[in-house]
């Protein structure tokens, strides 16, 4: 059991920032991306990860997942949020799925130092795992309908400016596509990898909810 929630530690940290940097591959070497399950299974139903600097729509299922939300809370706010989670899967015996989902207020990804709302969750392996509702401490289970996501892949690491730069790319192609999507909700981050992952090797993705034009009008 206890080598089981180490395991389980290990992935969750995918959603820090990492504690120290891994050794940098020699520069005319490139460094092949790992799979996006190679840490933890998939959510089921979810489609794979974007492949590194490329962009594209996807949908996805209904899920659920254990969040934990906090208000006023900076950018570097994660682990914060991420004990509370880890003590509610532990205490419930539920296991690690990839990924781990970070969303943030708008505002914040515009200027980072600026506080506002920001949530992590912990996707359920399906919606047949565990039961809505409350959860331990001030984590809450909830269901989540489909959804439809521009989403741009990141490999290395995830520093505050990539994600600013990531969110400023799907910005700029919902506007190159507007006669077709519109923004439907605040930016998120994926993560796939933990820390024993080498940071070269991990797979992140930044997301945008978006609408069909007809949809969203209505």
């Amino acid at each position: 059991m206890l080598s089981a929630h180490l395991t389980v530690f290990s992935i969750a940290l995918l959603a820090s920032p990492p504690l120290f940097a891994a050794a940098a591959p020699p520069k005319d070497k490139p460094v092949q991306a790992r799979r996006a399950d190679s840490d933890a299974p998939l959510a089921e139903g979810w489609p794979d990860a974007t492949k590194p600097d490329t962009i594209e729509v996807k949908t996805y299922p209904a899920y659920r997942s254990a969040i934990a939300k906090a208000k006023g809370a900076s950018l570097s706010s994660d682990n914060v949020l991420f004990f509370p989670l880890f003590n509610h899967i532990s205490r419930k015996g539920v296991e690690m799925t990839a990924p781990v989902v970070s969303t943030y207020a708008p505002s914040m990804i515009e200027n980072p130092t600026q506080t506002g709302d920001v949530s992590m969750e912990f996707v359920y392996r399906s919606t047949r795992q565990g039961e809505t509702g409350q959860g331990v401490g001030a984590v809450k289970v909830e269901d989540h309908p489909p959804a439809t996501y521009v989403c741009l892949g990141v490999q290395g690491e995830m520093p505050t400016k990539t994600l600013q730069e990531g969110v400023a790319k799907l910005h700029a192609w919902v506007a190159a596509h507007k006669t077709e999507w519109v923004e439907a909700g605040p930016p998120r981050r994926l993560g796939y990898h933990g820390p024993s992952t080498p940071a070269a090797e991990r797979i992140w993705e930044v997301q945008l909810p978006i609408k069909p034009v007809d949809k969203a009008s209505k």
